[in-house]
């Protein structure tokens, strides 16, 4: 049985991102701030060491802790670089939701340059999110968020180890995000099909627990709760009144049926 020409062309597609941009990206990211740090420990060493004669056990006492703040300094500027980067992106092609065909040989076009930059994004912002979120400072991941991947974070919200949610994500304060939970605000229908990219807006005081995925466009009410293994899929809305959910997708529940199964 012969295939149809269109199942011909799309076999005859691939995905080719342009891996020496990508690496650029990172290099210079990763050397930039480093060479800030580098310069800021010559000047540490040479005014505070050599001119004022500091003794050597005084210089080994105080050298961790400046290390350890040179770390901080480090992830600092590095967000703040990169959200530089990000601004001039977004004056060529501002973030946009919708639902977009995902033209991946055609940069020129509308749809094609909107790609290629929501590509660019999202592949900058994985560095520094990585970095802040294994390093001793793991607020900072909030300020990448925010610097970086224009979203909106509350007070006190708490991302555990989790996949985040890199951009068009709105939650609310004291929102907290159990390990191995994800939030995705592009849904991809197939890979040379169509890209859905919509806001997701968790209210103050949700919870979600371990395994749960929130889909795009999602919202949840204020002190909602999202137990394990819960799907909220694409455009997902609670019922008005009920806090308690679980399932795929995820439905109201009782929390003295929770309580009964636990007896």
């Amino acid at each position: 049985m012969k295939k149809s020409e269109s199942s011909k062309e799309t076999e005859g597609k691939t995905v080719e991102l342009p891996a020496f941009d990508f690496f650029k990206i990172n290099f210079i990211s990763f050397l930039v701030p480093l060479y800030i740090c580098l310069g800021l420990f010559l000047m540490f060493e040479y005014c505070f060491i050599n001119l004022f004669s500091i003794h050597p056990l005084i210089h080994f006492l105080i050298l961790p802790g400046f290390l350890f703040l040179l770390y901080y300094i480090y992830l600092i500027v590095l967000i703040e670089f990169t959200a530089l980067w990000v601004r001039s992106w977004n004056k060529k092609s501002p973030p946009q939701q919708g639902v977009f065909a995902r033209v991946l040989d055609d940069i020129n076009s509308p749809e094609g340059k909107l790609m290629k930059y929501y590509h660019k994004r999202g592949f900058i912002i994985k560095y520094p999110m990585w970095l802040t979120s294994k390093s001793p400072f793991p607020w900072l991941v909030n300020r990448t968020l925010r610097r970086l991947g224009h979203n909106k974070i509350g007070q006190n919200v708490i991302y555990c180890d989790g996949y985040v949610g890199l951009e068009f994500t709105d939650l609310g304060d004291n929102v907290f995000i159990y390990p191995s939970s994800g939030l995705s605000s592009h849904a991809v229908n197939t890979i040379f099909g169509k890209i859905t990219m919509l806001e997701i807006k968790l209210g103050k005081n949700t919870t979600i627990y371990p395994g749960d995925i929130i889909g795009p466009n999602v919202i949840t009410e204020d002190n909602n709760v999202i137990y394990p293994n819960t799907v909220l899929h694409k455009n997902w809305r609670g019922k008005p009144g009920k806090y308690y959910y679980q399932g795929s997708p995820g439905r109201p529940i009782e929390i003295k049926n929770l309580e009964n199964k636990d007896n």
